[in-house]
């Protein structure tokens, strides 16, 4: 997702250059839009529409959560609490996402929770990374990817229930619990891809 973030860059920076918000109001604005869509993800399996309504909320807050530091850049308004505000709401957003699709999919209690630690650990790292070396490592799954699979999933969702198939299993598994292990075997690459980072960084 790297070369998307540079091209948003670009995008972005003559509408950053003209916007009255500060970075952090954008940042707050973008973790208002994750509550939503976390809401109507929570809920889509009593209407599966909200799985569709949820991908709309989480598309315009994870723009929104690369505009801010497109922002903050352009308008030389960087600051040490709006990095902290930024990842302190990534963090809450992501756990709030991940956390309330697999509700919403009725994804067995041990499953679950193996997938929101998970998501948790692998986006700590990530922070951690940046708090002990001073940089920021996009070289592994990180947040974008999340992002995506987070807009990906939901649509997966209504089209289960809509046909009648959440119930459906394979291996004792609903498709959304292999979905589930999915996205807990691409944190668990994560986590180790940032180990390794951390590593490289260590011996530079």
């Amino acid at each position: 997702m790297h070369p998307w973030r540079e091209r948003l860059a670009r995008w972005f920076t003559p509408l950053a250059r003209r916007m009255p918000l500060s970075p952090n109001a954008i940042t707050l604005i973008a973790f208002a839009l994750n509550l939503i869509g976390a809401a109507c993800l929570a809920y889509g399996g009593q209407r599966p529409s909200l799985f569709l309504v949820a991908v709309i909320f989480i598309a315009i807050s994870g723009l929104a959560d690369a505009f801010d530091g497109i922002v903050a850049r352009v308008q030389n308004k960087t600051s040490r609490f709006g990095d902290f505000l930024d990842h302190c709401a990534d963090r809450a957003g992501d756990t709030l996402l991940a956390a309330c699709w697999l509700y919403g999919n009725n994804v067995r209690q041990p499953l679950a929770m193996a997938g929101i630690i998970m998501t948790m650990l692998n986006g700590y790292i990530g922070t951690q990374i940046q708090a002990t070396y001073g940089e920021r490592s996009y070289e592994s799954i990180g947040r974008g990817e999340f992002v995506l699979g987070i807009i990906i999933l939901p649509i997966v969702s209504y089209s289960l229930f809509t046909n009648g198939w959440q119930a459906l299993q394979f291996a004792r598994l609903t498709v959304a619990e292999w979905l589930a292990v999915v996205v807990l075997l691409f944190a668990l690459y994560g986590v180790v891809q940032r180990v390794r980072v951390a590593i490289r960084l260590e011996r530079s």
